[in-house]
């Protein structure tokens, strides 16, 4: 079996599928929210105070517009998210109209964290966040399973001390 430093250079390791879920249900929850403010004039209008047919109507149609074709995304921009540990870097993409790749050198980590929103705690997931010293390089792996992130945030740690600059 191989350990992941010893992976071919396109191995990378995909976030879990459960992510998906945590994805959809932050996208029902936004598009919930703004589909409520939407209808206002319509529930304004139910009230009998006067409100321009455009009004009642425009809003939700917009909203509904811009959701659905997020919503068609949301599993491919799972699918895209991926790292891979290599002997002396770690390689983050992510992106599927905009594709990035971040190499982030063992020595320069400055700090890993594992934090984990209600939501990816419901599906036992968590997010790792890995800062550089140029604070501009910030690495994001979302969608771990728990375990998996801790275990991670320990091995680049470790990789981080023992390469340090």
């Amino acid at each position: 079996m191989k350990t992941p430093m010893e992976s071919s250079p396109n191995n990378f390791t995909a976030v879990d599928p459960d992510y998906f879920k945590v994805k959809l249900v932050t996208w029902l929850i936004q598009t919930g929210s703004y589909l409520l403010v939407a209808l206002l004039p319509l529930i304004l209008r139910l009230f009998g105070i006067p409100v321009p047919w455009w009004l009642v109507i425009l809003p939700p149609v917009l909203v509904l517009g811009l959701a659905l074709p997020i919503l068609r995304v949301l599993r491919r921009q799972v699918r895209a998210l991926g790292y891979l540990e290599r002997a002396e870097d770690l390689l983050v993409r992510s992106g599927v109209l905009w594709r990035k790749q971040l190499v982030i050198p063992y020595g320069r980590m400055q700090y890993v964290e594992v934090t984990s929103g209600p939501v990816e705690r419901r599906y036992g997931l968590c997010k790792l966040t890995l800062n550089t010293a140029a604070g501009a390089a910030t690495a994001v792996i979302p969608g771990l399973r728990a375990e998996t992130g801790e275990e991670l945030r320990e091995r680049l740690v470790a990789a981080g001390e023992a390469n340090l600059l």
